[in-house]
């Protein structure tokens, strides 16, 4: 294991048992059993520290998103179902597990807003990506919005679903991920995402890794 990955995981043990308040690069030091001067090289400030924190973050779901794409069979719809699973992993102490960082990075960043900025722009890869499934965009933007939402619920507990319930929502989710056609056959472009600079995106093959 390299000692940057080291590193990331005392920092993400640090949250995890004593919040982020806790977390100092000396701090990180002590618990990944590295001098100062090792996560100094290669974390110069703590901001960066977070930067690869989230990064870490997004390379996981991304690894998990790119497998599911690749277990799928059914060619319609597998990008977004993809998408939908990664964010609901099983078991359950995984996706509470990152639920918990997440909630962490969040209050870290809270001074400091232009840290969301590689989130951002993942967000914005992977709704072209999921845009080329073959499918009514509108059912592909509820699909995602409504993902997103129930993450966030479950982040910020917020009038959290009863367990049978959520299960319920997910699959009825999973139900959209496969009516093929209408907007998305007649129209792809009126589904593009328009950026913050008034730009258009386009389309992806695949999704791409984040960097901080």
């Amino acid at each position: 294991m390299s000692s940057r990955d080291r590193i990331l995981q005392a920092a993400e043990r640090i949250v995890l048992r004593d919040g982020v308040a806790h977390l100092t690069l000396e701090a990180v030091a002590a618990e990944a059993g590295l001098s100062k001067g090792g996560v100094l090289y290669n974390f110069p400030t703590k901001d960066d520290l977070v930067r690869g924190m989230i990064n870490r973050l997004i390379q996981t779901y991304e690894s998990r998103m790119r497998r599911l794409f690749e277990q799928d069979p059914e060619p319609v719809g597998r990008r977004l179902r993809a998408f939908l699973n990664a964010s609901f992993p099983e078991p359950d102490e995984e996706y509470r597990r990152s639920l918990q960082v997440s909630a962490a990075l969040l209050a870290a960043v809270s001074t400091n807003p232009a840290m969301l900025a590689p989130v951002q722009e993942e967000f914005r890869k992977w709704q072209e990506w999921v845009q080329q499934d073959g499918l009514d965009l509108i059912n592909g933007a509820i699909v995602r919005l409504a993902a997103e939402g129930l993450w966030l619920a479950d982040l910020f507990g917020l009038a959290e679903l009863a367990p049978e319930l959520r299960r319920q929502v997910l699959e009825r989710l999973r139900e959209l991920t496969r009516q093929q056609g209408g907007v998305a056959s007649e129209n792809a472009e009126a589904g593009l995402v328009v950026d913050r600079t008034g730009g258009a995106g386009g389309g992806a093959g695949e999704p791409e890794a984040g960097s901080a």
